[in-house]
């Protein structure tokens, strides 16, 4: 039995918010653009719930993979912005796509949350306790100039009649909690408070590092990738991981101008877009990176809807 990502989905809410829109703030087009490569993003309205973008991405994720609500075993919610303290969100998506009864798990880890999930779902799967799992990854981070809300989803399942442990995805993680003041947010006001230069450095280094130790364990070569994923969180990081990479830019994925940052869901919204603009496809290797407060990072690398062998 392999496990492989089935299906995948994307939701963005309907306002799109252009960088003009920020000017009283004291910042131009240019300037955000400069620096964070974004030129708009989406964001929720008052009385907009994040839970119903979240369940529209999970319903898209199982019509991409033909598989019904009802057959769902689990669903692992990444966020760090639910729409309340308690309940989290997995466990309405999993009432809102009329799932029944499945069980139900909220996840944060920050920008790096939707891989955490992923992992989660994969062990259920390959360990034998789930036969599918729904992995969201959903914020709503419009606080801030920099960050835009939204939801993105894929089904990970067991490929079975197919034994192959190199196609049993895998993923690795790390964690440096005394750069915590660098990247935080406080029950208070909830702002994200940000030391940009250190982010930088520290997010670069920590997914390069990741991504190149995961190849090695996989025993994959760059050759073998046929797309890199790394979490959206501005173009100059995006860029820098690739050019320490050596990888192509052609072969790395980059959607942060049409949807800013949007923490966990990022990973998930990239995927989507990856299929639909066709570079994603059937029996590919893709290759994850995602770095977030805490600091935590991780990276895996995954097969795409079928064993990469078969």
């Amino acid at each position: 039995m392999s496990v492989v990502v089935s299906g995948v989905g994307a939701a963005l809410p309907a306002t799109a918010v252009e960088n003009d829109a920020f000017a009283d703030l004291g910042v131009s087009d240019a300037w955000i653009l400069d620096r964070t490569g974004v030129r708009r993003r989406y964001h929720l309205q008052p009385g907009e719930r994040l839970v119903e973008l979240a369940a529209a991405a999970a319903t898209q994720a199982l019509d991409d993979a033909g598989i019904g609500a009802s057959d769902v075993d689990f669903v692992v919610a990444a966020t760090s912005t639910p729409d309340r303290l308690s309940p989290g969100l997995a466990p309405v998506i999993g009432h809102l796509i009329g799932a029944g009864s499945p069980g139900a798990v909220d996840v944060n880890g920050a920008c790096t949350g939707f891989l955490y999930a992923l992992d989660y779902a994969v062990s259920r799967v390959s360990h034998g306790s789930a036969d599918r799992v729904l992995v969201v990854g959903a914020d709503a981070m419009s606080r801030p100039v920099l960050f835009g809300d939204g939801a993105g989803a894929v089904l990970v399942e067991a490929q079975r009649g197919a034994v192959c442990d190199a196609c049993v995805p895998f993923l690795s993680f790390g964690s440096a909690a005394e750069y915590a003041d660098a990247l935080y947010v406080d029950h208070d006001d909830k702002a994200v408070r940000m030391d940009g230069a250190q982010v930088y450095a520290s997010a670069v280094e920590a997914m390069t590092d990741e991504i190149e130790s995961a190849l090695a364990t996989h025993d994959i070569t760059q050759d073998d990738v046929d797309l890199l994923v790394c979490h959206q969180a501005n173009s100059r990081i995006l860029k820098a991981v690739v050019r320490q990479l050596g990888f192509s830019p052609e072969r790395a994925a980059s959607y942060v101008d049409q949807f800013g940052n949007t923490s966990a869901a990022s990973i998930p919204l990239a995927l989507r877009k990856a299929q639909d603009d066709g570079r994603l496809k059937r029996g590919h290797t893709v290759v994850l990176g995602a770095f977030g407060a805490g600091f935590t990072w991780g990276a895996g690398v995954i097969g795409w809807k079928a064993c990469r062998h078969a």
